[in-house]
């Protein structure tokens, strides 16, 4: 009797119970594309946070490889500098030197002097 009573109220009712159950399975639906979105963003807020990391640690690495180039290039400028004026000294006591034998051979020997003239710039002394 208990079943006749189920089977009687369902078929007065089933509109009702197909809604309901209608209504259930979209919401079960609903809670599992829920989960699976969820789960997606999750992923791809791990993946994100992996790439920044990765990025980061590229930036840092360029960071130092730069750091790197600008140090070897500033001991470069100081060698570079360092040797020109070692250059530009020696340039100088060379230049001291010739002007001290010039004006020993204009004093002493002008000859010698007109004839070293000669040979270094390709004059022709006019008299």
């Amino acid at each position: 009797m208990k079943w006749a009573s189920v089977l009687q109220f369902a078929l007065k009712n089933w509109r009702e119970i197909l809604v309901v159950l209608s209504l259930s399975l979209v919401s079960i639906k609903m809670r599992m594309d829920y989960n699976a979105l969820h789960k997606a963003y999750e992923i791809s807020k791990q993946e994100t946070r992996e790439r920044i990391d990765a990025l980061q640690y590229i930036h840092s690495e360029e960071l130092a490889r730069r750091e790197h180039a600008l140090d070897t290039y500033k001991k470069a400028l100081r060698e570079l500098r360092e040797s020109y004026e070692e250059s530009k000294e020696e340039l100088e006591k060379e230049k001291e030197k010739r002007i001290r034998t010039y004006e020993r051979l204009f004093s002493q020997d002008k000859e010698a002097l007109s004839n070293e003239i000669v040979n270094t710039y390709g004059f022709e002394p006019v008299e």
